[in-house]
């Protein structure tokens, strides 16, 4: 071999997954049940229907990757942005290459936001990748996590708001007769949590979600009133929901375990929370928080820290699978939550309907599940 061969470079071998030849965002509204009111309500009534923002990756070799973005209210705008400013930079890589794509959108796009739309359109590509993977190794996602510790995961209903004490009630009492065993309420008036309390009795734990409405003053004053109502959690009390000083505030002199995190963008957020004594339960979402990648390295963070890992997932697409993969990966199995709500049609045909409160891990190839082509066609907002 002569010295100009020597210095010559060898090309490694393109992995088993390809390279990524098309990538496209798919919106999906589909509606669901009108007795209650969208907890995403906060500037206005919206219609009700429920967006998934699907992002589908497709290489060389015939895999195809499916990813989510978190979306609300028929977000066209959103889906915009994914396919003019983050899609064309992952055409042509190495869909093996999972970190690396992570870090060039990260990095490449970090002056349009580290939380929010940008972030959320990072997560779908991440949650697409590891789909990929999977499916080129062959096995269910959970297996390239480390293993399942569980079969199936606990599912908690995560209720609408109701703003009223008998609706909040009833829907207790319904999720309870289907084989839920932990609710989570979002209601903001004290009558309805604590009707919602009563209606539970013994049957079921309580959490509470307010979605940050509070300035400190007010969420100690509402800690101390709702003290006899012994719920499971207190989530994000405190307005804005990066104030964490303020939230470690309400930690300190109230009485509930608080839970934050859906609004983080990263693994750094977390260390911040925890470094603020703000949190007791960590809830990074796959589809806002970095996709599958973060979560792993927030939940070895929440291991390390004493704090509880438990992922918020207002999701019904890939995200919700990539979750109940994720969650089955973890020693202390966390639970699934999944807004109470019906749909017009499911985009897994029924597959990721609860049963007695729980969820089996798919166990085919990837996620294990692929959404309905006659759903997406249905329900496919132009």
């Amino acid at each position: 071999m002569n010295l100009a061969q020597r210095a010559r470079p060898t090309l490694r071998p393109m992995s088993g997954a390809g390279r990524i030849v098309k990538a496209e965002c798919i919106l999906v509204a589909v509606p669901f049940q009108s007795d209650a009111k969208p907890v995403w309500a906060f500037t206005s009534a919206p219609k009700n229907t429920f967006d998934t923002m699907l992002v589908r990756l497709e290489t060389d070799t015939g895999l195809v990757g499916w990813g989510e973005a978190f979306s609300r209210t028929e977000d066209v705008s959103l889906r915009s942005l994914i396919e003019t400013r983050v899609l064309p930079l992952v055409l042509g890589e190495d869909a093996a290459a999972i970190s690396r794509i992570k870090h060039k959108l990260e990095f490449g796009l970090q002056n349009f936001g580290r939380v929010g739309p940008t972030m959320y359109a990072i997560s779908a590509v991440d949650i697409a990748l590891w789909d990929i993977a999977a499916k080129s190794a062959g096995e269910p996602l959970v297996n390239l996590l480390g293993g399942a510790f569980a079969e199936e995961v606990e599912v908690y209903a995560s209720l609408l708001r109701y703003d009223s004490e008998a609706g909040v009630a009833a829907a207790t009492r319904r999720a309870i007769s289907e084989g839920y065993r932990h609710i989570k309420l979002h209601e903001v008036g004290y009558a309805e949590i604590a009707a919602a309390c009563e209606a539970a009795g013994d049957d079921a734990a309580i959490m509470l979600d307010v979605n940050c409405p509070w300035s400190v003053a007010e969420a100690l004053a509402m800690e101390q009133r709702m003290a006899n109502l012994k719920l499971l959690w207190l989530e994000e009390p405190i307005w804005p929901p990066e104030n964490y000083r303020g939230l470690a505030r309400v930690r300190a002199e109230g009485i509930h375990r608080i839970a934050a995190g859906e609004n983080a963008g990263s693994l750094h957020d977390f260390v911040a929370m925890v470094d603020a004594g703000a949190i007791d339960i960590a809830q990074p979402d796959v589809a806002k928080t970095g996709g599958i990648s973060e979560l792993m390295k927030i939940a070895a963070f929440c291991e390390a820290s004493a704090i509880e890992f438990l992922p918020h997932c207002a999701l019904f697409g890939p995200g919700q699978i990539a979750t109940l993969h994720i969650s089955a990966s973890q020693r202390a199995v966390p639970m699934l939550e999944r807004l109470y709500c019906d749909f017009e049609d499911e985009l897994y045909l029924g597959a990721t309907l609860p049963v007695d409160g729980k969820l089996p891990v798919p166990t085919a190839p990837g996620l294990g599940l692929d959404p309905d082509p006659a759903m997406i066609a249905r329900f496919r907002i132009a």
